[in-house]
């Protein structure tokens, strides 16, 4: 898979990074997750099984994310695509509150600590539930504007 398929354009930087992951990955994905195979390296569809013993155990979602230019020294955007599991912190548009995609991003990040950090979220859910603010939420993203958009709060520990 070559840089060139991008619709964007991808640093070389970028793009070497991104190549590197998808071979890592390809060797030995996150337990719980598998990269659906397209020509974009740019954007990926990885599908995420739910841990056994937890809430969502044997479910099946689908993360899209979105390498920006300048990965990995700004996070891709990550969202579940539809329908995006019922989470206290996972909004009904698939948009997530996780500060790792956000605020406490780090370039020493990849793909597969993203997708462990998520898996983590999940099984740790007291309750099957959205944000108490979705419906608002969703409503003013309703234009096609990014999770990266909006100024998260992160506030709990718990999940």
């Amino acid at each position: 898979m070559s840089c060139s398929t991008s619709r964007k354009s991808l640093s070389k930087a970028a793009c070497l990074r991104i190549q590197k992951e998808l071979m890592e990955w390809e060797a030995s994905p996150p337990p719980g997750f598998k990269h659906k195979v397209s020509d974009d390296l740019q954007s990926w569809v990885v599908e995420v099984v739910g841990a056994p013993g937890t809430l969502y155990a044997s479910e099946t979602y689908q993360l899209q994310l979105d390498f920006p230019e300048n990965y990995p020294m700004e996070a891709p955007q990550v969202i579940f695509l539809h329908p995006a599991p019922m989470h206290p912190h996972i909004y009904s548009n698939g948009h997530i509150c996780l500060d790792i995609l956000y605020d406490s991003w780090t370039a020493a990040m990849t793909v597969s600590s993203i997708c462990v950090s998520i898996l983590s979220m999940l099984s740790s859910s007291p309750a099957k539930q959205r944000p108490a603010n979705d419906k608002r939420y969703v409503r003013n993203c309703r234009f096609g504007r990014s999770p990266k958009e909006t100024r998260w709060l992160f506030h709990d520990e718990k999940v």
